[in-house]
């Protein structure tokens, strides 16, 4: 006899959180596809509510604030003891007792919560990560909120702005350190800006995690989706298809890495427009972004372009009769509920290797820097589509759809030029 517990969810404690699903088991352990998308459905429901949960959000809120106060106030009573008229060393002593006893009673139960939460925010994200793997096919359900369309939750901008608030106060308190009283100031700020920081690092991990499951299914239904539009592109004689695309432009994302700067600026031009060491500051902060951006940018560009002209000279040898040879990137998915079918199949799987490709008589041919070796025919290509990438220093990439139902995505500075070999041999092109 089987429990029905989806409407009478068990009974627990104030002080005692609901018990995670189990892990998952093996896909074929399930006695068909629907059951599976089912279960998958109901555990990443029950995660991601308990992740996003407000009630947890305000005891970690309570939590952190306990310990930034302590953090705050037993140095400020022991400088205010220290500095008082009468010297006495019995007050320093008396603060130094009551600090202790702030620290052992206040701080350290929070110190165990925080510790607890952590330990169960970790084995949370582990069981996110199993069960939405399950299942990733093209209509496999995936919950959206930790953004929609690649925009995140609202408390990671929260967390962003807690950070840059901290940042901004160690800043200002860093420049006005004439008097000694605000060095009791640094601990409280310094573990606000750290709880601030681990905030922010969790819900990237989350959205990171998120963005590339997103992606993973997108890649499904975009294939899909292309599949259909060059079917009719081929029912209407039309050789060549263009679909419109949109994508975030780099140059906001460079904006929104610039604004904390800009904000610390204002603050100083503001608030201490003859210190000419905070402008400084600010300055330096400003440049930061471009030191470590711009050359992280243009170094990754140029290791993924050496490493792919590399194979593609190693293989050219491998092709004859003088045909263009394209340097390429292959191994770009990863399983989504698929069954090896062909002999296509591996090369659209991770891990992520190099290779070459060309396109002759006939037949598209690509090799591997690990011997693998593909010998495609022109009829088995049902069209390309070209992709461009996301990703600033990673180059665009040429998804070849097989009549199969199959598909393999190509990785390549010269995507451009593989699709326009196989448009001029006949194959549908479609430029997402």
């Amino acid at each position: 006899m089987t429990t029905n517990t989806t409407n009478s969810p068990a009974r627990t404690s104030l002080f005692r959180s609901a018990p995670l699903p189990e892990p998952p088991s093996a896909p074929d352990s399930w006695p068909d596809r629907g059951s599976r998308l089912q279960d998958q459905a109901k555990a990443l429901d029950v995660l991601v509510r308990e992740d996003l949960s407000r009630g947890r959000a305000l005891v970690f809120l309570l939590c952190a604030g306990v310990v930034t106060l302590v953090a705050g106030l037993v140095p400020a009573m022991v400088i205010d003891a220290a500095d008082s008229q009468s010297g006495d060393t019995t007050d320093v002593a008396v603060a130094v007792v009551l600090g202790i006893v702030l620290l052992a009673i206040v701080a350290v139960p929070a110190l165990l919560v925080l510790r607890a939460l952590r330990k169960r925010s970790a084995r949370r994200l582990e069981l996110l990560r199993q069960w939405a793997a399950v299942d990733r096919g093209h209509d496999s359900d995936f919950p959206t909120s930790y953004g929609t369309e690649g925009y995140p939750h609202g408390r990671f901008f929260y967390s962003a702005l807690l950070l840059v608030l901290a940042l901004i106060s160690v800043i200002v308190v860093l420049a006005g350190l004439s008097d000694p009283a605000v060095l009791g100031l640094l601990p409280c700020l310094v573990v606000a800006g750290l709880f601030a920081w681990s905030t922010i690092r969790k819900y990237a991990a989350r959205y990171g995690w998120a963005e590339r499951e997103r992606v993973i299914r997108a890649r499904a239904r975009r294939r899909e989706l292309h599949r259909a539009q060059l079917a009719q592109a081929a029912s209407a004689a039309s050789p060549k298809t263009y679909l419109s695309g949109t994508r975030i432009h780099p140059a906001l994302l460079y904006a929104a890495l610039f604004s904390p700067a800009a904000i610390v600026t204002v603050v100083f031009v503001v608030a201490r427009p003859q210190d000419a060491s905070g402008l400084a500051v600010a300055g330096l902060l400003a440049l930061l972004v471009i030191v470590l951006g711009v050359p992280v940018v243009a170094r990754r560009r140029r290791r993924e372009q050496a490493e792919l002209a590399s194979a593609a000279s190693s293989l050219t040898s491998a092709f004859t009769g003088g045909v263009a040879v394209h340097p390429v990137r292959y191994g770009l998915g990863e399983p989504a509920g698929q069954s090896a079918g062909s002999v296509s199949f591996p090369w659209d799987l991770g891990p992520s290797r190099t290779g070459a490709l060309a396109v002759d008589r006939g037949a598209l041919l690509a090799r591997g820097t690990d011997g693998a070796a593909l010998d495609l025919p022109l009829a088995e290509v049902q069209g390309a589509v070209l992709v461009g990438s996301g990703v600033a220093w990673l180059p665009p990439s040429v998804d070849v759809l097989l009549r199969s139902g199959e598909a393999i995505e190509f990785r390549s500075p010269d995507a451009k030029a593989i699709t326009e070999a196989l448009a001029d041999v006949g194959v549908p092109v479609a430029t997402a």
